[in-house]
């Protein structure tokens, strides 16, 4: 997180050369075809990549578009998928044309911008997917750029988003986990409550990043402020506006099954059920969650235990992305064999705290 953390506030060496944001007809049709892509409409990605790159020749936001495409299209992108490749080779490129222009005059801040993007999304995939050592290997070129404030939000919209994430995550990891104090030191400080707000203010008027900043809002609320209504509130802005999104709607049913709210949720499992995604790993999801309702709705744990054993199954070739999944399987069964295998359901509680990334996430 604090690696993030430093990526997002390397975003201000800003001050001028706007070519998409000054454009306010331009600014809205992206922001329409970005609505597109989070609600998995891809026909068009193709045909505006096109356009974009003859609009904008050696400009990093074609290949950024392009990538938000592709992980939407064909998530979760894994090591293992085979559109891997040209997804990194498309957000480096974008760096490289960034860092390119920049040198050229470091004063750009939608260069800036498109710059931040570029590091952020490649470094998630590496997050993702547990390649930790890729990860740090991004901090260096980003570090150059930290010592600048964060005074330029009004210059360029979407910067509510980048620093709204610095000021919460920086004032909330180092009171949560102390172990993080002495980094935090270095760092400027933050503010959870100005965090949020400016969350909240990007997911009204960003034009990039106004559908992560209302899905940051759905996950801080969910995972870290552990205020399951308000998250509630936020998940049914992203399943109104982006119905298609089968990630979201995941999230979405989390959040209904930690409320224990089981009819609500078995409605949106059907609707998961139903889509017709490239892979098999919404379909998964979907199982995990029948396999929640079965244990705590029928008290059927032996119908429980077989979807949790087809999860854990189904769920191996996408390596550490599905960590958070697997574990809530573990849990499930360690539940289930609490009274007639205590050993066997020791073992299990063991292997869900070890892939557990918050330990609140049980459903017990």
């Amino acid at each position: 997180y604090f690696i993030v953390i430093s990526l997002v506030i390397c975003s201000l060496e800003l001050a001028g050369q706007i070519k998409i944001y000054s454009d306010e007809g331009l600014k809205q049709e992206i922001r329409e075809n970005i609505d597109s892509l989070y609600n998995y409409n891809f026909d068009a990605l193709d045909e505006d990549y096109n356009l974009y790159n003859n609009k904008f020749p050696d400009y990093p936001f074609p290949d950024l578009y392009y990538t938000l495409g592709l992980y939407w299209k064909y998530f979760p992108i894994t090591p293992s998928s085979p559109f891997e490749k040209t997804y990194l080779k498309k957000l480096k490129n974008a760096i490289r044309t960034s860092e390119k222009i920049l040198k050229k005059r470091g004063d750009d801040t939608e260069m800036s911008f498109f710059h931040l993007m570029s590091r952020l999304f490649i470094m998630q995939y590496y997050a993702d997917n547990g390649m930790s050592s890729e990860v740090v290997s991004h901090i260096k070129p980003a570090y150059k750029m930290i010592t600048s404030g964060f005074d330029y939000t009004n210059q360029l919209v979407d910067f509510h988003f980048t620093t709204g994430v610095y000021n919460y995550y920086r004032e909330y990891y180092p009171q949560k986990y102390p172990m993080y104090k002495p980094v935090a030191f270095f760092l400027p400080d933050g503010n959870a409550t100005e965090g949020l707000n400016q969350l909240k203010y990007n997911w009204q008027h960003g034009v990039f990043l106004h559908a992560e900043s209302l899905f940051f809002l759905t996950y801080i609320y969910f995972y870290f402020e552990r205020n399951y209504s308000e998250a509630l509130f936020y998940s049914n802005h992203l399943i109104r506006d982006y119905p298609r999104n089968w990630l979201y709607r995941i999230y979405h049913i989390q959040i209904l099954l930690m409320l224990k709210k089981y009819d609500e949720a078995q409605v949106h499992i059907e609707i998961l059920e139903q889509n017709r995604h490239s892979n098999d790993f919404y379909h998964l999801a979907a199982r995990l969650y029948r396999g929640i309702l079965a244990e705590k709705t029928e008290r059927n744990y032996y119908k429980a235990a077989q979807f949790y054993q087809e999860v854990l199954s189904g769920f191996g070739k996408y390596g550490d992305f599905t960590n958070s999944y697997k574990s809530v399987a573990y849990f499930g069964l360690s539940r289930i064999y609490k009274d007639s295998n205590k050993k066997l359901s020791k073992d299990y509680r063991k292997k869900a705290e070890h892939l557990s990334v918050f330990s609140h996430i049980t459903f017990d």
